[in-house]
């Protein structure tokens, strides 16, 4: 089976929530084939990726063999364009994983073949723009990664109701084999709460001012507290300011990370207390599975697609967004209760070896899509 996908970035970009869908979606897919034993032929469209070879490709995104095809336009959107238009009607199935792209998915979609979305969060929270209403006028499917993201899609966009629309929860990619090094922090480290996002004048919504808001009230009972801000963006030094004119940066009372490798955020999250990320308009929120791999309690808001990861008083604690009083208050409540730190981290590990692997990503991506592609259902 010729099994066509279109996105953003693949190779170029190393993070962001959309790339890492997407690898992990190209991973599982080729796992489950070989599994059940049906050939897939992988024909790949970055449209910000610089051109690079398939062996590149299958290097950069897991995969065990190269694509048949890789096509790279480096941010050219009419080059993407314009080379599906050379190729219209010619693809069985087309898959995309931002709807930013679905326009070139109308044209490569054969007369009898297939088109399914994948849509996020806030690109599609809004009535959508003339291409990508052309994208949907020949779609089929769309794979969302949480009911809230689905809800409120429809919500902004009522006449797509008629396209069939599944919930495909995403996964973590991570080996969790071994258990956490330690549930808690060092016993010699000041209370701590971390948050994990990019700050930009456009996604304001991740409640990084809100904690920055609520510190004082914080530091009020536990005098030692610090918040620790992991993340860039253009935002940044507009936050920073506000935390600085409060007087918690020269305190040490909050700290701005920046971007940290990889490898370095997975220390930021076994040094912590506490996750704490309570947004307004998360689409779903891998950083929730990154600290729950960790044994980190979550406190999150019931405003968005985190109350489907994160059970309320048994994995973390849910606070409505903008109440500032009870943020504090939940704050407070798990810094000052290692034992109910430890007992909502260790159940959180559990809901996320339960749900939220790669692999259950990787099945649930499977089963939706095979409900539009018959050559992906097992041989009886």
């Amino acid at each position: 089976m010729k099994f066509t996908l279109l996105c953003p970035d693949l190779v170029d970009t190393t993070q962001g929530g959309i790339p890492t869908v997407t690898r992990q979606a190209l991973r599982q897919i080729e796992r489950i084939a070989d599994e059940r034993g049906i050939p897939i032929d992988f024909d790949i469209w970055a449209l910000h990726d610089k051109p690079c070879s398939e062996v590149d490709v299958a290097r950069a995104s897991g995969l065990r063999r190269p694509p048949l095809r890789f096509r790279g336009f480096g941010g050219a959107r009419l080059s993407m364009l314009a080379a599906a238009a050379a190729e219209r009607g010619e693809h069985d199935f087309v898959f995309t994983t931002h709807i930013g792209v679905g326009p070139v998915g109308r044209l490569l979609r054969g007369a009898r073949g297939k088109l399914v979305q994948f849509i996020h969060g806030v690109e599609c929270w809004r009535k959508l723009s003339l291409p990508q209403r052309a994208g949907l006028e020949a779609t089929d499917g769309i794979l969302s990664n949480s009911r809230f993201t689905l809800n409120r899609f429809f919500e902004f966009n009522p006449e797509w109701k008629r396209i069939p629309g599944t919930v495909c929860w995403l996964g973590l990619n991570r080996d969790l084999d071994s258990n956490p090094t330690e549930g808690i922090a060092p016993a010699d480290s000041v209370p701590s709460v971390l948050i994990v996002g990019r700050m930009t004048g456009s996604e304001r919504y991740k409640g990084h001012e809100e904690l920055i808001s609520v510190w004082t009230d914080v530091r009020r009972f536990l005098p030692t507290a610090r918040l620790d801000i992991v993340g860039g963006g253009d935002a940044r030094a507009d936050i920073e300011a506000r935390a600085e004119r409060l007087g918690h940066i020269r305190s040490g009372a909050i700290r701005f990370l920046g971007r940290v490798p990889y490898g370095e955020l997975r220390e930021c999250y076994r040094r912590t207390d506490v996750f704490a990320m309570p947004s307004c308009g998360e689409g779903f929120g891998l950083v929730y599975l990154e600290a729950m791999a960790e044994e980190k309690p979550c406190i999150a808001s019931t405003n968005d697609a985190a109350c489907e990861v994160v059970i309320g008083g048994e994995t973390g604690l849910l606070v409505r967004y903008g109440d500032r009083p009870g943020l504090a208050r939940v704050v407070v409540e798990l810094l000052d209760d290692v034992d109910k730190r430890r007992r909502l981290g260790k159940l959180g590990r559990q809901r996320l070896l339960q749900h939220f692997t790669e692999e259950h990503f990787g099945g649930r991506l499977w089963n939706a899509l095979s409900a539009f592609a018959p050559d992906l259902r097992p041989a009886g």
